[in-house]
């Protein structure tokens, strides 16, 4: 379970964001949601990583980098994440943005989450054998993309996705 714990950490710093509709949660919330603000703590290391969502046929590929010297934070941040996910699992509440509510959707559903640490970042794959839940990936990701597109453009952004 820390392995889920961490692979829904790690999906909410690096995926997506901006803004919704009015009627609608923001799908990333770095300041209310209660696994996101963790970010907050070192937006350096949140500047200087690089993350790529892709959608394939069967579910979705997140890519992350972060550059020589942040392993350190990175596992830091990480290790808040973990704390974060735990205190959820006691049973604790807390404010999830749509991003997060999401991925625990797609957790709860039965999606499969593989996890590959490399040299400098990660790679997470995320699919199902369920056409239902290939579908909701699918909308997670290409969602993902399209918020993010908005937020980095919004706020001027480092452009994460190179």
């Amino acid at each position: 379970m820390k392995k889920n714990v961490a692979m829904l950490a790690l999906a909410v710093m690096l995926l997506g964001a901006g803004s919704a509709l009015a009627a609608e949660k923001a799908w990333l919330d770095l300041e209310n949601c209660g696994m996101c603000k963790n970010l907050l703590a070192d937006m350096d290391l949140f500047e200087h990583m690089n993350w790529s969502t892709h959608v394939f046929s069967a579910g979705m590929i997140e890519v992350t980098t972060y550059p020589d010297g942040y392993k350190d934070r990175f596992d830091k941040l990480m290790a808040s994440f973990e704390a974060c996910g735990a205190k959820m699992m006691a049973g604790e509440q807390m404010p999830m943005c749509g991003m997060c509510e999401s991925y625990g959707q797609l957790m709860m559903s039965g999606a499969k989450m593989d996890q590959v640490q490399t040299k400098a970042g990660w790679v997470t794959v995320m699919t199902s054998q369920d056409p239902k839940v290939v579908e909701m990936i699918l909308a997670h990701g290409r969602r993902t993309i399209d918020e993010y597109a908005k937020f980095t453009a919004a706020n001027g952004a480092h452009d994460h996705a190179h």
